[in-house]
């Protein structure tokens, strides 16, 4: 299976090794790989992604550590320049090696939401504006390096079993790619009941944490762990980018 590996060097530009061996990289993504590509995954964008190769793939030593917040950010704004080169699909996946145990989804949930919000503090370019900064809004994206991405999460304790996964990681997938193939909301239902036909037919339920229209928020289900009705998003957008030193 081809691979669209940013850490070793591709036509979309050689990224920076990082500290984690590349035989620890290559161990986590065959496992990626054999997640995504098993027959009964749901998420048909993600099987896509991966099949073609269409995605920056990097492996960080630890997502409270700032080193790996800094590679993180800058793999994320290399993806930005290129991913219209990649594909109908395009993603980057984010992988950790720490921390290992997370069998608690409130404590993962918090881990998860303060690695954004640190990430989005050390965003120097402005908001995507044709996302909305409000996560209440279902025109929300977290925006990063001028572009707005849905967040799909996988940990080892998750309850859903497409979300359970060894290392902790993030999917940032830019929503521009589903107004450009579904131009028509009929179309991007369609494709969103598909998946979620097939994530209950493994699940037994659909997620309820995803939203059921398309005037719900996207932000409650970044996590794939269950919220209440009174769920907020812990995310504070700041106004203007921070300056630049």
């Amino acid at each position: 299976m081809d691979r669209f590996d940013g850490c070793e060097g591709t036509a979309f530009g050689r990224r920076p090794t990082g500290t984690v061996p590349d035989p620890v990289k290559d161990l986590v993504q065959d496992q990626l790989h054999g997640l995504v590509s098993a027959r009964t995954f749901p998420c048909l964008g993600a099987r896509s992604a991966l099949a073609s190769g269409n995605y920056l793939f990097n492996v960080y030593e630890d997502m409270e550590s700032a080193d790996s917040l800094l590679a993180l950010a800058e793999d994320l704004r290399h993806f930005a320049g290129v991913r219209l080169g990649m594909g109908d699909f395009y993603t980057h996946v984010a992988a950790f090696l720490e921390p290992r145990m997370i069998q608690d989804e409130s404590v993962w949930e918090r881990q998860l939401w303060g690695l954004l919000q640190r990430l989005h503090d050390i965003d120097e370019s402005p908001w995507d504006d044709r996302f909305s900064t409000d996560p209440t809004s279902p025109e929300f994206a977290l925006s990063f390096a001028g572009l707005g991405h849905l967040v799909v999460t996988l940990y080892p304790g998750a309850n859903r079993f497409a979300r359970r996964f060894a290392w902790p990681t993030l999917v940032f997938n830019p929503l521009e790619q589903d107004r450009a193939k579904f131009p028509e909301d009929e179309a991007l239902l369609r494709f969103q009941g598909r998946i979620r036909a097939r994530d209950a037919r493994l699940q037994g339920e659909v997620n309820p944490a995803l939203p059921k229209t398309l005037d719900d928020p996207q932000a409650p289900g970044f996590s794939g762990a269950p919220v209440t009705s009174d769920w907020r998003c812990p995310l504070r957008v700041r106004a203007n980018p921070p300056e630049k030193p």
